[in-house]
């Protein structure tokens, strides 16, 4: 890969966390050209007319879903070193993105320089995947060698649970996207997933149940 004047295209819905992203690459790359997309086809009509070095890729967008986008660019252009940075931390999704072949998986509950961390790391031809989700990975392996029972606590993830509360202390959508530095529909994404796995329909359900499962503490 030649590292002069590479060209980012960041897609990630959330205003304020793309200009963070943005204003990291700028600091790190200096020459580099980098792209915000707010949506998965803004940054599909982009990469089909420009060449494309790094695809700084959220998951969960309003119109398509990153394991169905990546594809999609790889497609385009074979050589395209796909990173993709998410708060998404269910399992069986974290596998279906790294079967996708892609170069580098970033969380955003990390350290703020680790995405710098993973772009020198794909730029020496190395694949970088962040701490915790590979703690999630070996724990997951860890618990199919080793059946157990399954409690409601298992099924929550660590940002579900980070949302639940915050709904819980009845912070609007708007309020725990702006505070977890995500956007409002990757909350309503976790809000959405949570009701599914405890069985309830609206959001007075959820807290209600909750409470009854001691997920939450009076």
């Amino acid at each position: 890969m030649n590292h002069a004047n590479l060209t980012y295209l960041i897609i990630e819905d959330h205003l304020m966390l793309a200009s963070l992203i943005e204003k990291q690459i700028n600091a790190y790359e200096g020459e580099g050209k980098v792209i915000q997309a707010k949506t998965a086809n803004e940054a599909l009509q982009f990469f089909k007319k420009n060449y494309v070095d790094f695809v700084l890729l959220d998951l969960l967008l309003p119109d398509m879903d990153g394991i169905t986008l990546i594809p999609k660019f790889k497609e385009i252009n074979c050589d395209v070193k796909i990173i993709v940075i998410t708060a998404e931390t269910h399992i069986s999704t974290i596998k279906k993105v790294l079967k996708l072949k892609i170069d580098a998986y970033v969380s955003k509950m990390n350290k703020e320089n680790e995405l710098i961390d993973a772009v020198n790391a794909v730029k020496e031809g190395k694949r970088f995947i962040s701490d915790n989700i590979l703690d999630l990975l070996f724990n997951d392996d860890v618990k199919s060698e080793t059946p157990v029972e399954i409690k409601e606590q298992d099924f929550l993830t660590k940002r579900e649970f980070e949302i639940l509360g915050y709904i819980a202390d009845e912070m609007t959508t708007k309020q725990i996207a702006d505070l977890l530095l995500i956007s409002r529909h990757t909350v309503e994404t976790h809000k959405r997933r949570m009701m599914q796995k405890l069985k309830v329909t609206n959001t007075a359900g959820l807290i209600k149940v909750a409470y009854e499962k001691e997920l939450l503490k009076v």
